[in-house]
């Protein structure tokens, strides 16, 4: 740790000291980084052009060129000029329009749908002006003789005076018209104008809608007016108090129908002229219409039928699909219609306006329905009923439509809106009456009280919020086109039905008709703002002598309800009788925020309630307090208020009432009325919401729901609970709260089960009806097998004989969604197949809401792209389809992914104009509750303010509000809420779990904070840093000393201590010489803290020669760079030895760095080890020490430790003694000294473990582990291997082994593989132990190389050590080359030299591919940090130095490279070298043998090292020219790569093959050569075995000749080059060098394949298709082609195993059975599904006895896995938890990630932060596995994003497997959205930074770059390429 606290005395109170410490060094480090950010802080709307359109015909015949006038665009401010404003001037007033149309039902030649049109206007001046403003939306004019856009006449005497300058203004939407006069008040005029608009689908103005009936494709062209689209369809006064009287004229193809608002008149046929000539058509005429608004108007012609009535003259007609007609369709609505018809005209006492009720059933709309005046249009949803296709709920939902939209005739139509800032008063009364119509037409429903769910329910949701608004605004808030659209909101609806509501309940609703009838009757035809009502409302209060409180009128009552936003909550103390209100806010903190109302969020409040369940008289709250004595209780009696929800507010009780309330629920809940049962849940929920009431409180009032069997108490409840399933269903709480619902629900399952016996009757009642659809949805949601069961039966049922659907209507939805979320991709394409053939719109619906259900995120991806295909999913539905995959846990981060993805798109379709598109904002961010998609929200926001909302805009400011509030509540109730459920789960139901005292969870937290400080404060002083000077500010030892030896005792204690802490203390001191003249020394420290010696300084100096050493002048320690420093009074003298002591004390972390802490049980006793790792820079973590690999010295170690423990370092332990430290009885072991060696090597550890051992000679080998391990002999198999692999390189190196020990360890804890600590190897377990019990092939393998890795060191980087860490890939390239040959020498029958081309070349020819990759030599001064060391342990160094130093040996030969390398060792021995060194002695050995190369080792191999990357080779056999070229997975990237001294040209040996017959080798020396050789016109193969280190193109000719091989007689080509083929295919295709369907026919040949290395290749690369593709569409056809490859290879392996009893006899045999079965099951085999889950079952059935081969485990496992629920689960983690084999824990450790469970892959995520669930050495490795499953990347990328900080202290700075966290969690990203999460992720956290991911997450967003390319490009062709190939 850093400086500042000081002991006295050696020992002291550790404790303190490190408390003190660690205090200490936050502070220290806090102020270093406040310096030197102080020091730092001292340093430092266009328009894109006008379309023109192609000639077009008008409807009087002529061809004209529609022109348009662009407006110029101002760069300064908008003009005050009128027609830069929104609203039309108050000088004109239409009278009436002439508007004749003609819609194109089929393409003109530019492949458009246009209509044109001609129309004339008839308007009064009103106002003196010369300037004409109309309104014109996206039409195209046909200029007249003066060259303008209109002609403008006089209709009176005086002339009209002509136009001085006409336009189009597209902003604000008008047609301006300038002119040279003044037009005159009082005077009519005519305005004409020609015109054409595109009929486009975009369901606005006059649009398009296609249908398909009979197979043929049908057009519809029709209208959607409102709010501000009739001036899409020809120029008007667009406003709704601009009422005029419209002739309407429509020419239409023959046979078809025009209908209008008015009565048609008897079609005329008539010849026009088309574009292509004379044209017959129909023209049809209709009577005049009422005066009205323009956004009333509609106009439609389509090829439809109809049924009709007549009710009192009026002619009643219901249009629809012809089909749909003669099925009976329309027979439910045409027999409502007519008696809620009546029933509004008894209403509003006032006969319906109209001769006709046309109503008719569009394909493609909008909105709902329209209530166009006389011809209301529909979705087919809200007006066609078929008993055997609709549900219940169908037919609600037609009745309450057709009664909402007659409810206007009247209130809307008939008397109309001013102006849209009263929108509430048209929506919110037709919503309200819409019950009563609806009630009227279905009297048996009871349908009324279910307002109270629909809309009151519904609306408190969002008026709770700071971002609502009131009912009524200004009208100067409300100007633009989407400001308007805004105001189709919930609020204007819901609430605005829920408050009317409550003013018709307490004036009763006799008063409230009669005020309605006198408002209608003298308002008929003409506007009114919402006062209007009021007054009309008042004189009947004041007719009828209803009593209002006293004082208080209807004004003054209502405008706190219409012009304040939000809602009160009334507070009633049931002891005091006081009554409270207060303005309700969901997070009462956004209070600050609430814009100020002049009613200062007062309301004047109706209250009607019940004592003890007899109802009292309604009373008022007209102030913020009142006292009502009559509401105070005792006993057991009890107050309920706002009796069936009436009023529109929220009620609140003082704790005692709730708890006599919640008495009642759970003992005669009957009591209290089912509405307010309902509103007792929904009230308490958002109360405790809003912190009024304990969270748990409200989770009580479902308690009672056991005994409770109506629909509205439970829909209420489930509309709650939903929001905790929102908050949670991605954390722990899931599956506790899916248990306690399952229990409640169960018995209300029970029910419907007995009252339908047994499912085949339909329950009789409305509401029962609806809820038995409860009932079922929710008993399958939470897992109860028998409602699985049951949906899964009726499913198949239907996919069996898809003509016979048994599932009933009601049930459907459900039914559908429970299924297709149970089943795959059969099940989804059956339902997709289902949707696409549906004839009947309600049951297309049912499909498309239940195919968002599915649980595989390809299926979610590819119907999310349906949503952009009106062909496939209509316009009208994409945003809902949108929204129903966001509801879905595994759909919502695709949703919004794909949302922000496609912004602009979706904008331009649903944006501006559109209702809906609120809905889809709040739709797909509703389950945001965390910072880090708060953060995304708001940079969703940022990113798109330019582009904007539209009509989503208020919905983006009220999801951040949201999300806001969800994150406080989440956090504020995790907890509480975890615990109610676990305690009200009943005990047989609870699962077993582990649990921790909240205590111990504080300290953990605290802990991890502190640690996180530290670190994070380091991180930023390293990041911030300025320009450093002093010698202690840069990273490197200065060359002034040089150490000798070290002496060293350390005591770990491995209990804790009083503060909690484990530490070690240590006294050492280094013996060094002086070899530069210097006042300073510079020594390395880290963390640790240090005594005062008597000087008060940190250490002790004194010299070992005659000349006294200077003392000390000053001592410190500096953090960022790791040193203690020194500083002098004189100068070291050069060539004298100094002795330099400190005592010091660390602490014994978990961190895994340095000297660090292990723990495990063993036979139920928790053990714990101290064991270190020094590599690269944590020594200095452990003692101060010259910390750099030239720094080489001699080490004395001594260790004390307890009794019974065992001690081990590097040197022998000759002495062990007993002893006794300040009074504590200790074991005193102390060791033989090493070998000179580099600091880095140094190994110490205790642990209670003990060893086998064997003996090599005179060396002694002993393997150490836990003790069961040792006698269980899982350390058998690494002792055998030992010796002979020593020996093996013994003879290799032609070497002695430089030690009299080789020790190996297996160690519970640690992060990397192992570490070649010199005479002390330490290992993971799972790569020391082996037992034949449990381990597979693959675990033997591993083993065998990693020791074999670890021994090669023991020369090469111990006893010769690179100089510094700029060429760590000669360490460790080299290790990796010979640990292949080593563990060959081993296990010579497994032929392992050959698995280097999978396991090394191919897997670092992905990186080095990059732009972003390095070379394999740096600068030394470009590698100084300790972070910029670690990120050098990278594929990098070990593979490619690996694949390079095997092309060197293998063109050396190996007789001439192992010579050389004997001298170099020799020469080198205890020293330290640079990679030119071993060039230097390899060039001598080929200068001793008649070797010739076409240059020096230095020439040729420095190529390879100094510069990155490597080339591709082309051939090209035609004309025999070879040429390479630096190869680039993304070649758009090569302007990003470094210069190179060698300009990307490498010197290239290529060994090849003519048609089977090996060649001569050639060299390639420069860019291109010719070699004639190659033109045989047989087929050519280079890069024989993959020696060499580069890839292989050929013309397409080779190419088509060695596919011709593969499929023929594949076995002539050598396997390993099969291989080769396959994977330079892909990646060349990637790279775009030859075709990607080339690319995939190398894998045609392999259904004959059965060898291990080209299946494995294969597989690899279609792993890249799956990444890119499992999300898409093109998922399940791959998935067909790969399970058609792999069967024959599984059929193969079934044979040749005896049907699975055996096992093969090849090792690699064995690794492609494992293949075999992983691919045949992932991609859908069922005989393989089959037997992993019989296997797997057969496990769980008897734990103690698994059958499983150790080679298939993993794989079984994870079939099984993914293919159960959480039992598989949940006994796979048990097995997993009380493993004592490490390698078989490893495979349950992977294969958990394989469930497709959401929940489970996010307990398993937050496992990860808890080391006693995962081990830190795993974490990493257990999140890459969640990423690498489909379900699991999303949750994987936020858990890594959220977490970051964390991790970063955790697994950052000094570990090497934090490059494959960054790139295992983004290796599928593919998106731009994933793009700029990724961007986004890396600027949020600059300051924090990356450690050693630095370099990955650069290759992270290169690779997520090509990815998006490569996608874009390549798709459509792979999609197609699979479809052929399976066809």
């Amino acid at each position: 740790m850093g400086g500042g606290f000081y002991i006295s005395k050696f020992v002291g109170v550790v404790g303190i000291v490190f408390g003190a410490g660690a205090v200490a060094t936050v502070i220290a480090l806090a102020v270093v980084y406040s310096q030197e950010v102080a020091k730092n802080e001292a340093v430092s709307p266009t328009n894109g052009g006008s379309t023109i359109k192609p000639p077009v015909t008008t409807p009087g015949g002529s061809t004209v060129k529609p022109q348009i006038t662009t407006p110029v665009i101002p760069t300064t401010a908008p003009s005050n000029e009128p027609w830069d404003k929104y609203r039309l001037p108050d000088t004109l007033k239409p009278d009436h329009y002439n508007l004749t149309l003609w819609p194109q039902l089929t393409v003109n030649a530019q492949d458009l749908y246009i209509f044109t049109g001609k129309s004339y206007v008839v308007f009064q001046c009103v106002k003196e002006t010369d300037l004409i403003l109309i309104h014109s939306n996206k039409l195209n004019y046909t200029k007249w003789g003066d060259d303008h856009l209109a002609k403008l006449s006089a209709l009176g005497s005086t002339p009209a005076p002509t136009i001085k300058k006409s336009w189009l203004q597209p902003t604000t939407q008008f047609l301006v018209l300038e002119l040279n006069g003044k037009l005159a008040v009082g005077e009519s005029y005519q305005l004409d104008t020609w015109f054409v608009g595109e009929l486009a689908d975009d369901l606005g103005g006059f649009y398009r809608s296609v249908y398909t009936e009979e197979g043929e494709e049908k057009v519809v062209a029709t209208t959607q007016m409102q709010p501000t689209d009739a001036r899409k369809a020809f120029p008007c006064f667009d406003e709704p108090a601009m009422k005029a009287i419209f002739h309407i004229t429509l020419l239409h193809p023959p046979m078809t129908v025009a209908l209008s608002n008015g009565m048609e008149h008897a079609p005329v046929e008539v010849t026009e002229e088309g574009p292509e000539g004379n044209v017959t058509v129909w023209r049809t005429s209709f009577d005049e219409t009422k005066k009205m608004s323009t956004y009333l108007l509609a106009f439609i012609v389509s090829d439809y039928d109809y049924i009709n009535s007549t009710k009192d003259n009026v002619l009643i007609r219901i249009y629809a699909r012809k089909k749909a007609i003669a099925d009976g369709q329309g027979e439910y609505a045409l027999n409502k219609t007519g008696p809620i018809l009546k029933f509004f005209e008894k209403y509003y006492n006032a006969t319906y306006p109209l001769p006709k009720s046309d109503q008719i059933a569009l394909p493609d709309f909008n909105a709902g329905a329209m209530e166009n005046w006389g011809l209301i249009t529909y979705r087919e949803t809200a007006l066609l009923y078929d008993p055997k296709m609709s549900s219940n709920s169908n037919k609600e939902r037609i009745a309450t439509i057709i009664a909402h939209e007659l409810a206007h005739m009247w209130f809307g139509n008939l008397v109309t809106l001013r102006w849209w800032n009263d929108l509430w008063l048209n929506e919110g009364f037709a919503s309200y009456v819409e019950y009563l119509g609806a009630n009227e037409a279905e009297p048996d429903w009871n349908i009324k009280d279910l307002i109270v769910l629909g809309d009151v329910h519904r609306v408190f949701a969002v008026d709770a919020l700071a971002s609502s608004h009131p009912l009524s605004s200004r009208e100067e808030d409300i100007q633009k086109p989407e400001q308007i659209s805004e105001q189709f909101d919930a609020i204007s609806y819901s609430k605005g039905a829920s408050v009317l509501r409550m003013l018709s309940d307490f004036l009763s609703e006799e008063v409230f008709s009669t005020g309605l009838s006198t408002y209608l009757n003298t308002f008929a035809y003409d506007n009114t703002v919402y006062t209007d009502l009021w007054d009309h409302l008042q004189m009947a209060v004041n007719s009828t002598g209803t009593s209002l409180p006293t004082g208080q009128t209807v004004h003054s009552i209502m405008n706190r309800w219409v012009l304040q936003m939000g809602f009160p909550v009334v507070t009633i103390n049931t002891a005091t009788g006081l009554i409270t209100q207060q303005h309700f806010l969901l997070d009462p903190s956004t209070a600050g925020s609430v814009p100020p109302s002049d009613f200062n969020y007062e309301w004047i409040v109706p209250i009607r309630w019940m004592n003890t369940g007899v109802v009292q008289q309604q009373t008022w709250l007209e102030d913020k307090t009142a006292n009502k004595p009559e509401m105070t209780v005792t006993g057991n009696n009890w107050i309920l208020a706002n009796l069936n929800v009436s009023g529109y507010y929220r009620v609140n009780y003082d704790n005692t009432n709730w708890e006599r309330l919640l008495g009642v629920l759970s003992s005669h809940h009957e009591s209290i009325p089912v509405i307010n049962r309902a509103q007792l849940v929904d009230d308490a929920f958002n109360l405790a919401r809003a912190k009024y009431i304990n969270t748990t409180l409200a989770l009580r009032t479902t308690k009672y729901l056991r005994s409770e069997r109506e629909y509205m108490p439970w829909e209420s409840a489930l509309d709650n609970l939903d929001f905790f399933y929102l908050m949670f269903d991605r954390s722990e709480i899931y599956g506790d709260m899916q248990t306690y619902l399952k229990y409640q629900i169960e018995p209300l399952f029970k029910h419907f089960v007995n009252i339908t016996g047994n499912w085949t009757e339909v329950p009789t009642g409305h509401m029962d009806q609806y809820n038995q659809v409860n009932a079922i949805r929710v008993a399958c949601s939470t897992g109860m097998e028998e409602c699985q069961t049951l949906t899964k039966g009726w499913y198949s049922q239907w996919m069996k004989d898809s003509a016979n659907n048994p599932i009933h209507p009601n049930l459907r939805t459900t039914v559908y969604c429970s299924a297709i979320a149970a089943g795959g991709a059969a099940e989804w394409e059956f339902g997709w197949d289902q949707f696409k053939a549906a004839t009947i719109a309600i049951e297309a619906d049912k499909l498309r809401s239940a195919l968002a259900c599915t649980k595989q995120p390809w299926l979610l991806n590819k119907y999310l792209e349906y949503t952009l295909d009106a062909n496939k999913i209509r316009k009208q539905d994409a945003t809902s389809t949108i929204v129903y995959i966001a509801s879905n846990v595994v759909g919502q981060s695709l949703a919004w992914d794909f949302m922000r993805d496609r912004w602009n798109y979706i904008f331009t379709q649903y944006g501006g104009g559109s209702f809906s598109f609120s809905n889809l904002i709040n739709g797909v961010t509703k389950r945001f509750s965390t910072e880090f998609e708060l953060k995304q929200l708001k940079q969703f926001q940022a990113d798109n303010s330019e582009v904007g909302f539209g009509s989503g805009t208020l919905a983006v400011s009220q999801s951040i509000e949201r999300t806001t509030a969800n994150i406080k509540w989440v956090a504020e109730n995790k907890d509480s809420v975890q615990t109610w459920f676990t305690t009200e789960v009943p005990k047989e139901d609870m699962e077993k779990s582990c649990k921790i005292s909240k205590f111990f969870i504080l300290c953990v937290v605290l802990g991890v904070l502190s640690v996180a400080t530290i670190v994070t404060l380091w991180a930023i002083a390293l990041t911030d840093s300025i320009e450093i000077v002093a010698p202690w500010d840069k990273y490197r030892l200065p060359d002034t000393l040089k150490p000798d030896h070290y002496n060293l005792t350390l005591w770990p204690r491995l209990t804790v201590n009083a503060q909690g802490l484990y530490i070690f203390t240590g006294k050492s001191y280094v013996v060094f010489q002086c070899v530069k003249e210097t006042d300073l020394i510079l020594i390395h420290s880290n963390k640790l803290n240090y005594t005062k010696w008597g000087d008060d300084h940190l250490a002790k100096l004194s010299a070992l020669g005659s000349t006294p050493a200077p003392t000390i002048k000053k001592s410190w320690l500096q953090p960022t760079t790791q040193f203690l420093v020194l500083e002098l009074n004189g100068k070291l003298a050069v060539g004298e030895s100094y002795q330099l002591d400190t005592v010091f004390v660390g602490e014994l972390a978990d961190d895994l760095a340095g000297f660090y802490r292990s723990e495990y049980e063993e036979d139920g006793v928790k053990k714990v080890v101290a064991t270190s790792q020094m590599h690269p820079t944590h020594t200095r973590k452990t003692f101060p020490c010259f910390d750099e690999p030239a720094r080489k010295a001699v080490f004395h170690i001594t260790l004390l430790h307890p009794h019974g423990t065992v001690a081990l370092s590097n040197g022998k332990e000759p002495e062990t003694v007993n002893a006794t430290v300040y009074t504590e009885a200790v074991t005193q072991t102390r060791f033989e000294p090493t070998k000179i060696m580099s600091t880095y090597l140094l190994a110490l550890i205790v642990c209670d473990y003990s060893f086998i051992s064997a003996r090599e000679g005179d060396i002694l080998i002993r393997i150490w582990a836990r003790r069961k391990s040792i006698s269980e002999g899982h350390g058998e198999y690494a002792l055998n291997l030992t010796g002979p692999i020593l020996s093996f390189f013994e003879v290799y190196y032609n070497t002695t082994y430089p030690l009299c020990k080789s020790d190996q360890i297996a160690l519970p804890d640690f992060y990397f593989g192992a570490m070649e600590n010199w005479g002390l190897v330490t290992y993971r377990e799972t790569n020391l132990l082996y037992d034949p019990l449990t381990s597979s092939n693959g675990n033997k393998e591993r083993t065998a190389t990693i020791i074999a890795h670890e021994l090669a060191h023991m020369w090469f980087g111990n006893l010769v050590t690179l100089r510094w860490w700029n060429e760590v890939w000669l360490n460790e390239g080299f290790a990796s080359y010979v640990s292949y040959l080593g563990a060959d020498y081993a296990e010579s029958t497994w032929n392992v030299k050959d698995l280097i081309v999978l396991d090394e070349v191919h897997r670092v020819f992905a990186v080095d591919a990059l732009a972003s990759s390095h070379p394999l030599s740096s600068k030394d001064d470009d590698i100084q940090k300790p972070e910029q060391i670690s990120e050098q342990f990278d594929v990098i160094s070990y593979s490619k130095g690996a694949s390079v130093l095997r092309m060197l040996s293998d063109f050396l030969t190996e007789p001439v490279f192992v010579q050389g390398l004997s001298s170099y060792l020799n020469h080198f021995a205890y020293d330290n070298t640079v990679g030119t060194d071993l060039w230097d002695h390899l060039q001598r050995a080929v200068d001793a043998s008649d070797m010739e190369l076409p240059g020096t080792v230095h020439d040729i191999m420095n190529r390879w090292v100094l510069q990155m990357g490597f080339p591709v080779v082309t051939i090209n056999t035609a004309t025999g020219l070879i040429t390479q070229k630096h190869f680039l997975l993304d070649p758009d990237s090569v302007g990003s790569v470094p210069p190179s001294d060698f300009k990307y040209e490498w010197i290239v040996p290529i060994k090849w093959m003519e048609a089977g017959v090996v060649q001569k080798e050639i060299w390639l020396l420069e860019k291109e050569a010719l070699n004639n050789k190659l033109t045989s016109g047989h087929w050519v193969l280079a890069n024989i075995n993959v020696t060499g280190y580069y890839r292989v193109n050929y013309d397409l000719g080779n190419w088509e000749r060695l596919l011709f091989q593969l499929s023929t007689n594949h076995q002539v080509i050598p396997v390993i080059n099969r291989a080769q083929l396959v994977d330079d295919a892909f990646n060349l295709a990637r790279a775009k060098l030859i075709p990607t369907t080339l690319a995939l026919k190398t894998t045609k040949y392999l259904s004959k394949e059965i060898e291990y290395i080209p299946w494995e290749s294969a597989l690899n690369n279609l792993d890249y298709f799956y990444l890119m593709f499992d999300r898409t569409e093109v998922y399940g056809t791959m998935q067909h082609y790969v399970r058609n490859l792999v069967t024959p290879l599984f059929q193969h392996f079934k044979t040749i195993t005896a049907d699975w009893s055996k096992v093969p006899d090849g090792h690699n045999e064995q690794y492609n059975q494992v293949n075999a079965i992983r691919m045949a099951c992932s991609s859908g085999l069922v005989e393989c599904q089959n037997l992993t889950k019989s296997w797997y079952s057969q496990w769980k059935a008897d734990p103690d006895n698994n059958l499983i081969h150790p080679n298939l485990r993993m794989t079984v496992y994870c079939s099984a896995i993914a293919a159960g629920g959480a039992a598989e689960w949940d006994f796979g983690w048990n097995m997993f938890k009380t493993a004592t084999i490490v390698s078989d824990a490893d495979k349950l450790m992977s294969s958990l990630a394989c469930t497709k469970d959401h929940e489970l892959l996010n307990k398993y995520l937050r496992y990860t932060l808890d080391s006693d669930k995962i081990r830190k050495q795993d974490a990493t490795s257990v999140i890459v596995y969640i990423s690498s499953n489909v379900q699991g990347q999303t949750l994987a990328w936020d858990f890594v994003t959220q977490n970051w900080e964390y991790m970063f202290t955790q697994y950052g700075v000094g570990s090497f497997s934090f490059a494959n966290l960054i790139s295992g969690v983004t290796m599928r990203f593919s998106t731009k959205a994933e793009l700029e999460q990724l961007q986004k992720f890396k600027e949020d956290n600059s300051k924090i930074g990356f450690g050693s991911g630095t370099l990955a997450l650069e290759q992270a967003i290169e690779r997520t770059t090509a990815n998006i390319k490569w996608v874009d490009e390549n798709k459509k062709k792979v999609w197609d390429w699979f479809l052929s190939e399976i066809a």
